[in-house]
């Protein structure tokens, strides 16, 4: 795991079960025809926040890869609390950070994957 990441006490008791990680992702990253309404961007939101810490407590080679380094230093900027919208922000700054942090969470997720069956192969 990283320095300063997201430590397992915070995420204590939290499985990762990739069939909701990747619902909420698709949820973000459809295509409409129009934006959704606030209240399902901002649940949305909240759910993908939730994924994505957990996925970034997860031991995903970050020492080993610079491209997972990368990848972290990405997940840190998404997640600060100064960078993300409020009830005040305009709709569409909102839908935009939502879709932004589905993509990032996706990549973590075939990270995720990627590494487990590693980890499978090698076990």
């Amino acid at each position: 795991m990283a320095a300063g990441s997201v430590t397992s006490f915070e995420v204590a008791g939290v499985s990762i079960v990739l069939g909701a990680v990747d619902e909420t992702v698709e949820t973000a990253l459809a295509i409409r025809l129009m934006m959704p309404e606030r209240p399902v961007i901002d649940a949305t939101t909240r759910d993908l926040v939730s994924h994505l810490r957990v996925l970034m407590a997860e031991e995903l080679g970050f020492d080993e890869n610079p491209a997972v380094q990368t990848l972290f230093r990405e997940g840190y900027r998404v997640l600060d609390l100064t960078r993300r919208p409020t009830e005040q922000s305009p709709h569409f700054h909102a839908y935009q950070y939502m879709r932004d942090l589905g993509s990032l969470t996706r990549r973590f997720a075939d990270v995720y994957r990627a590494t487990r069956r590693k980890d499978q192969n090698d076990g």
